[in-house]
């Protein structure tokens, strides 16, 4: 009887110390975890973030598109910008410059657009030494080679071009010192120009504007004439070739020359730096929501600097990177810095 009792004894010792020690050791995991949430460090704040490092020259009205295979921007053309293809990876954070024999002159204004189905980027018109120009060329991605593409429309700088993947559309510009209305096609696929009608209700002649497609329809922010700004946000629906003003909710932060590009993922236009018709550059980036028709600004603890109008902006959407090169800073000074910006989530 005493052998049995005092293993019962030793039993009920053992179990109790047993639940002690998970309870101390569950306390303590507790008292870790809160100690470890309270100790780390709050998250960055979103904001601009400067790359430094060898890159292209100081320049601005450049044309830059997206490499979705190797996640690269792709710049090429620019007022103080010769004919190389500047190549910025962002996986790597770095610029490497493609001298491409045999392809477009040097020229400023050009629009363009990525052709991933086809692996290449358009380039459409632009200003040349002489004056505008109606060639349209294409860059090979693969390969760094150029060549040229079937004429389209005439000669003009300054339009805006925006894409599908199917269609490319190039609107607006300068036809000599004139700003035109036209609204061109290019079939990716054909490699064949059409212009398209457009309703009698239609935004006025303007050039440098926001542009970016979307669930079947093309949208254009602001802009300028010769004269001077052309404010207003517009929408074609290529179904009806109907042209519509929104009056969306908000306000941009500048009214013509932004850099700007499109958020398939989020359906938005983003739009970076700009100013009112050469005056009063703008810091700031704006996300215009194509479904709800309203600006709200980008969040950031830092935005690039100097303020700045005519650079270029490209997003990467598998990091939801967005890279901000160049452009000019009021009154003339020429701009060849790099930023980026690590996007959140749509709900921005």
């Amino acid at each position: 009887m005493c052998c049995l009792r005092g293993r019962r004894h030793s039993r009920h010792f053992d179990m109790s110390r047993i639940c002690d020690i998970i309870v101390f050791t569950f306390l303590s995991l507790v008292y870790l975890c809160l100690l470890v949430s309270c100790s780390s460090s709050p998250p960055k704040p979103q904001g601009w973030d400067e790359v430094f490092g060898p890159g292209p020259s100081p320049r601005w009205t450049q044309a830059a598109v997206l490499d979705p295979m190797s996640r690269t921007a792709v710049v090429f053309g620019g007022f103080s910008a010769g004919n190389e293809v500047w190549i910025f990876s962002f996986a790597s954070r770095t610029w490497a410059r493609i001298d491409a024999p045999n392809g477009p002159s040097p020229r400023a204004s050009p629009a363009a657009i990525s052709d991933p189905a086809r692996d290449r980027m358009v380039v459409v018109g632009g200003l040349e030494a002489l004056g505008p120009t109606d060639e349209a060329w294409a860059f090979d991605f693969a390969t760094h080679t150029w060549s040229p593409l079937p004429k389209g429309p005439s000669p003009r700088f300054d339009m805006g071009a925006a894409t599908d993947g199917i269609h490319a559309w190039f609107y607006g510009g300068f036809v000599g010192s004139q700003a035109t209305d036209e609204l061109w096609q290019l079939d990716l696929e054909s490699n064949s120009w059409t212009l398209l009608p457009q309703s009698q209700v239609r935004p006025s002649p303007r050039t440098n504007m926001g542009i970016g497609v979307n669930a079947g329809s093309l949208f254009i922010v602001g802009g300028h004439d010769t004269l001077g700004v052309t404010p207003g946000t517009w929408q074609y629906q290529f179904s009806s070739q109907n042209w519509t003003q929104l009056s969306p909710t908000g306000t941009a932060g500048a009214g013509a020359h932004f850099a700007s590009a499109t958020d398939t993922d989020c359906g938005v236009l983003l739009l970076a730096g700009g100013d009112h018709d050469d005056n009063i550059d703008v810091d700031t980036t704006d996300i215009f929501s194509f479904s709800q028709a309203s600006f709200v600004r980008l969040p950031a603890m830092s935005n690039f600097s100097p303020s700045r109008r005519h650079s270029s902006l490209v997003l990467e959407p598998q990091s939801r990177t967005l890279m901000l090169f160049g452009g000019i800073h009021d009154p003339s000074q020429l701009l060849g810095d790099t930023w980026l910006y690590r996007l959140g989530g749509c709900s921005q």
